[in-house]
């Protein structure tokens, strides 16, 4: 090889190597994320792993040991027998022999099924005028909307408390119910991004063939959407599905009435048995997994087109 040849082929392998140099470095890299994802997913994942394998350790050996027990003698379901059926509570406070965490979950489905599904809707058509229809002060409108999302919403209990009292509302579900179906700021701010982001043609076609702003918004934009619904309406029946608080003060006297977290929390006593309540807990999880199951694509294509949306 001459002179020439070998001045050539130097700076071919010196690219060569930076080349394999550069794919060593993002591989690294890439084994590195993996590794500190698979860390946290543990880390999240770990308190549920000892909730359910607390629910199957048998009353003898929780009572003989003091500490968490990785792996038990055996698996026993008495804890989810006593949940679902052998629930003393439930002739106590409901009269009948259904499990409190049956008549909860009965009772969460009613309290929260109405306010998600009506509020959406409401919640759209907000988002819809404020990305669609040109009004005087509009813009003012949504940053005042904007701006009550950064209220905290622990500021609000008692006041809304006191209103509710002098309307006659407390003890009641009415709380509970009612506010939920007017939307909600969080929910009217993030379809409004996703709505920016559809073509104004689609208006302005539908019009022409005859169509008003609500039929526009029904027929056009829900369909269009409905990734973008189907996410936000998850984020609002969890939040309603996990809402403690609020039934807590307003339905305290009437345990008829308690949804599913209440009767979660009658089982942290009584039984005086840690794997009962652990039990309940699986049992509340169990519908918000399944939900997750069948709503994964259309929830996750739905957070991710909304936040794309400018």
């Amino acid at each position: 090889m001459t002179y020439s040849e070998n001045s050539a082929q130097a700076p071919a392998d010196e690219m060569l190597r930076r080349k394999n140099k550069s794919k060593r470095a993002k591989l690294a890299a890439k084994i590195v994320v993996y590794v500190l994802l698979g860390l946290y997913t543990l880390w999240v994942l770990f308190p549920f792993l000892v909730i359910l394998i607390t629910s199957i350790v048998p009353r003898e050996e929780l009572d003989a040991s003091m500490h968490f027990i990785w792996a038990p003698s055996k698996v026993s379901f008495e804890a989810y027998h006593i949940v679902l059926f052998d629930d003393f509570y439930a002739e106590l406070l409901f009269g009948d022999s259904m499990s409190s965490i049956l008549h909860g979950f009965i009772n969460t489905m009613w309290q929260v099924v109405p306010p998600t599904l009506i509020g959406l809707f409401v919640s759209g058509l907000s988002a819809y005028a404020f990305a669609k229809i040109r009004f005087k002060g509009s813009d003012v409108l949504f940053m005042c909307l904007v701006a009550t999302m950064m209220i905290p919403g622990a500021v609000l209990t008692i006041p809304s408390y006191l209103f509710y009292d002098a309307i006659r509302w407390t003890d009641s579900v009415l709380p509970l119910l009612i506010p939920g179906l007017f939307g909600g700021a969080g929910v009217t701010f993030f379809l409004r991004q996703f709505f920016c982001g559809l073509p104004d043609e689609l208006i302005e076609a539908a019009r022409i063939d005859g169509l008003n702003d609500f039929m526009i918004y029904v027929r056009i934009f829900i369909p269009l959407s409905a990734p973008a619904f189907i996410a936000q309406g998850v984020f609002m029946f969890v939040g309603g599905y996990n809402n403690y608080q609020g039934p807590l003060l307003y339905l305290s006297n009437y345990p008829q009435l308690a949804p599913l977290q209440l009767a979660v929390q009658l089982f942290s006593g009584g039984y005086g048995n840690p794997a009962v309540l652990c039990a309940a807990v699986v049992v509340a999880l169990v519908p918000l997994l399944i939900l997750y199951c069948f709503m994964q694509k259309y929830f996750t294509q739905g957070i991710a087109m909304t936040g794309l949306k400018a």
